[in-house]
C-alpha cells in the first residue's frame, strides 16, 4: 500500500505538541483510497482533540463507500461538527476548539477521486510534472492570494495568513451556508499523484519545490519524509502533515515501428502549441538487414512510411510544457486539408484538441500572434481539459457567426480555462453540470458569457441546489 498511499506528520521545529491527524487507509478489498489531513486549531485549547474526533468519525463512517460519495462526505462532515460542537458544551477551555480538515477518496476502479474541503488544508493534483491547486483556501489572506492581490510569496509572509473563515466546530449545522464546505469530483489518471497537506508546508515550501519534490523518481514514503525536511528546514513553525496518493497503473504505452522488439514510449499526456521546432534530436538508425527473399514489396511500404513521415512533420510542435517546465516529448499535429470555412489558425487548433492524448493543452501568443477567428463552436468532448495561455490569446467570432464560442459537452467532468479572452460572441461558453473552472477569463462584448445547464436521467425524481460555488468578476486578475 505504501507504494500507492502514504502519510505522515510532524510537530515541526516550534511546537512541542502537535494537533494535526492524517488518515492513509483503504477499505472495501482496496477498492478505495481514503485520504485525508485534520489541522486541529491553532493557539485554541483543544484542537487536539477536535481533530481526533474528526478523524474517529471519518473512519467509522467511511468504512463502506456509498455510490452518492458527495453526499455521504458531506454527512461525514456534519456529523464530525456535531461531535465537536457536543464535546466541547460546558467546557469554557474548549469553547473554542475546531479544526480544518481536506479528505479524499480515490475510487481505484474507475480513476475517480471525490474531495470535501473545510478550511485552509490544501488538496493538489500532481499531474505531467505540473502541480494544480485543486481546493480553496478559506481564509482572508487566502482570497487574496487567489484573487492575484497577493503573490504567493507575500502570503506565506502575512501576518493573518492562519486566520481562517470556516471549520469544523465553529457553527451550528443551521448557521451553515450551502457553500461551507467544498466538494467536487476529478479523473485521476494512471501516474496521478494527489498531495494532501496542513498549512504547517506550504506556508514555508512553495509551489515550485514542492513540484521538484513530487517530481522524483523516489516512492511515496520518501517525497513525503522529504516536503516535511523541507518544511523543517525552513524554520518548521507549525505541525507538518503530508498524504501523498498515487495511481498506480501502469500507463498506456505505445510500441514503436519494428516489431515485437520494438521500444516503447509512453504516450504524452499532454500537448502545447508553442514556438516551432528550431534544433531536433538526431539519432542514427539501425541498420537495415536485408533477408535473403525478394524485398520489392518491403521497399515499398518502407518508401509509403518515408512519405508519411515527411508530411507530419511540416506540422510538428514541441515542447509541452506544465507552467513553463519543458518536456522532452512533441505533440504532433495532423495535416489534413482545411475544412471550408476554417482559417489556419482556427484548424490548428481544432485539430490538436482532437488528436490531444493527454489533459493539458497550452496556447502561446508567439504562434497565435492575431486574435483567433471562430467561425464555429470549438467543442470539448472529453473527461478532462486543462487549456492555459501564455501571453494575449484572444477568441474572436467570425462576422458572420453568431453561436458560442466554446461549448462543454455532458460528457465532461473537469474543464479549466486558465487566461483567456472571448470577443464579440453571443454566448462565450456553454458547460453542463459543474465541470467548468475559469480563471483569469474575460469577456469582452460578449452578451452571454457563460451558460450552464444540467442533465438528469428521464423520470428521474432531482434534488439539490443551484450555487454550490459561484464566479465573481473582479477587475485584478492572478498573474
Amino acid at each position: 500500500m505504501a507504494d500507492r498511499l502514504f502519510g505522515i506528520t510532524d510537530a515541526g521545529k516550534v511546537r512541542e505538541n502537535n494537533e494535526d491527524e492524517f488518515i492513509a487507509y483503504e477499505v472495501m478489498d482496496n477498492k478505495f483510497m481514503i485520504a485525508g489531513v485534520i489541522d486541529g486549531v491553532g493557539g485554541y485549547a483543544g484542537g487536539e482533540i477536535a481533530a481526533a474526533l474528526t478523524k474517529e468519525v471519518v473512519l467509522r463512517e467511511l468504512a463502506t463507500v456509498e455510490p452518492d460519495l458527495i453526499s455521504q462526505l458531506l454527512r461525514v462532515f456534519y456529523l464530525a461538527n456535531e461531535q465537536i460542537i457536543t464535546h466541547k458544551q460546558g467546557d469554557l477551555d474548549l469553547m473554542d476548539m475546531a479544526c480544518v480538515a481536506t479528505l479524499a477518496v480515490v475510487d481505484r476502479q474507475h480513476n475517480l477521486f471525490h474531495y470535501i474541503h473545510v478550511g485552509d488544508t490544501r488538496l493538489y493534483l500532481f499531474r505531467d510534472h505540473s502541480l494544480i491547486k485543486i481546493s480553496h483556501d478559506q481564509s482572508f489572506v487566502g482570497f487574496l492570494e487567489e484573487s492575484g492581490r497577493l503573490t504567493e510569496e507575500a502570503a506565506m509572509q502575512h501576518p493573518k495568513r492562519n486566520q481562517i473563515n470556516q471549520a469544523l466546530g465553529l457553527a451550528s449545522r443551521q448557521g451553515m451556508t450551502d457553500a461551507y464546505f467544498e466538494t467536487g469530483s476529478s479523473p485521476f489518471l494512471p501516474g496521478d499523484m494527489m498531495l494532501i497537506c496542513s498549512d504547517g508546508l506550504t506556508d514555508l515550501v512553495d509551489a515550485a519545490l514542492i513540484t521538484a519534490v513530487l517530481s522524483g523518481s523516489e516512492n511515496l514514503s520518501v517525497k513525503a519524509e522529504r516536503l516535511i525536511e523541507e518544511a523543517n528546514r525552513a524554520g518548521g513553525k507549525d505541525n507538518i502533515t503530508v498524504v501523498l496518493a498515487k495511481n498506480d497503473k501502469a500507463p498506456v504505452v505505445y510500441g514503436t515501428p519494428g516489431g515485437e522488439k520494438a521500444a516503447k514510449i509512453q504516450r504524452p499526456v499532454s500537448s502545447a502549441l508553442t514556438e516551432p521546432v528550431k534544433d531536433t534530436v538526431k539519432t542514427t538508425p539501425q541498420p537495415f538487414q536485408p533477408k535473403q527473399k525478394s524485398t520489392k514489396g518491403l521497399i515499398f511500404l518502407l518508401s509509403a512510411l518515408c512519405l508519411l513521415f515527411l508530411g507530419t512533420t511540416v506540422w510538428l510542435f514541441f515542447y509541452h510544457t506544465a507552467e513553463g517546465t519543458k518536456l522532452n516529448q512533441p505533440g504532433i499535429a495532423p495535416v489534413t486539408a482545411l475544412k471550408p470555412g476554417f482559417n489556419v489558425q482556427e484548424k490548428m487548433i481544432r485539430d490538436t484538441l482532437l488528436k490531444l492524448k493527454g489533459d493539458t493543452l497550452l496556447l502561446a501568443d508567439v504562434v497565435f500572434k492575431t486574435p483567433v477567428r471562430l467561425s464555429a463552436p470549438l467543442t470539448v468532448d472529453r473527461d478532462t481539459l486543462i487549456l492555459k495561455t501564455k501571453g494575449n490569446i484572444i477568441f474572436q467570432s467570425d462576422s458572420a457567426y453568431k453561436g458560442p464560442a466554446i461549448i462543454l459537452s455532458p460528457k465532461c467532468k473537469y474543464v479549466k480555462i486558465d487566461q483567456l479572452v472571448l470577443e464579440n460572441f453571443q454566448t462565450g461558453i456553454v458547460s453542463y453540470n459543474n465541470a467548468l473552472d475559469l480563471k483569469n477569463i474575460r469577456f469582452n462584448k460578449v452578451n452571454l458569457p457563460v451558460q450552464v445547464g444540467f442533465v438528469f436521467q428521464d423520470q428521474f425524481y432531482v434534488n439539490g441546489r443551484v450555487s454550490k460555488r459561484s464566479y465573481a468578476a473582479d477587475s485584478l486578475a492572478k498573474k
